[in-house]
C-alpha cells in the first residue's frame, strides 16, 4: 500500500503539474510554437511547456506558483507522509526536468531545418513572443546586468548576479512542491 500511495500520488503531482503547463501556456507561446514548429518537429510545443514548467518563477507568476503548490499537495495527500510528500514532490521535479531533456533531444535528432526562417505567422507579432513571461524575466535580469557592466563593474560578484537568479527560476518550483507535499500529507487523515 505505501509503495501504491506514493506511485499513484507522483502520478496525481505529473497530472496536474503537465496539465496545467499545457492548458494554461501563455499566449506568446503559441506564436513561437506556430513559427519554428515547421522548423524544428513536432517536439516544439512539449519542449516550451516543459520550459514553461521549470523556468518561469513562481514567485513572480501565481499561476506557476499554484502548479506546482496544488501537484505537491495531491501528491502529499495520495503519499500520507511527509516523507512520502517529499518524495513525490522531488521525484515529480527530476521527472519533468528529464522530460524537458527528452524532448530537447527529440526536437533536435528530427533534424533541425535552420536554412530559412519563416516569416511570423498571419495575426500575430514580435510583441506575442516578448509577452513570454520567461523572455520577460531574462530581459528583467539582462538590462541591470548590462547597466552594470557598463558602469564598469565586474569581478565575481556580477557572475553571482548573473547565476542566482538562474538558481532562484531552477529550485523555486521543487521548494514549492515539497512544501505543498509535506502540507498535503499532515492534511491527510491517518488511518
Amino acid at each position: 500500500m505505501a509503495f501504491g500511495s506514493k506511485y499513484f500520488g507522483w502520478l496525481a503531482a505529473m497530472g496536474i503539474i503537465l496539465a496545467g503547463g499545457w492548458f494554461l501556456l501563455p499566449v506568446g507561446y503559441e506564436t513561437l510554437i506556430q513559427w519554428m514548429a515547421p522548423l524544428m518537429g513536432m517536439y516544439v510545443r512539449p519542449t516550451l511547456v516543459m520550459v514553461n514548467i521549470l523556468l518561469v518563477n513562481p514567485l513572480t507568476n501565481p499561476v506557476m506558483a499554484g502548479i506546482w503548490i496544488g501537484a505537491g499537495f495531491i501528491g502529499g495527500v495520495m503519499a500520507g507522509t511527509k516523507k512520502g510528500g517529499f518524495v513525490v514532490a522531488f521525484v515529480a521535479w527530476i521527472f519533468c526536468i528529464g522530460m524537458a531533456g527528452f524532448c530537447l533531444i527529440q526536437m533536435f535528432m528530427g533534424g533541425v531545418s535552420l536554412g530559412t526562417f519563416p516569416p511570423i505567422p498571419p495575426g500575430t507579432s514580435l510583441v506575442d513572443i516578448l509577452s513570454i513571461p520567461v523572455i520577460q524575466d531574462v530581459i528583467g535580469g539582462i538590462v541591470p546586468m548590462i547597466a552594470g557592466f557598463a558602469g564598469g563593474g565586474g569581478g565575481l560578484t556580477d557572475i553571482f548576479s548573473m547565476v542566482l537568479p538562474l538558481l532562484v527560476w531552477f529550485f523555486v518550483p521543487v521548494v514549492l512542491a515539497v512544501i505543498g507535499g509535506i502540507i498535503g500529507a499532515t492534511v491527510r487523515p491517518k488511518e
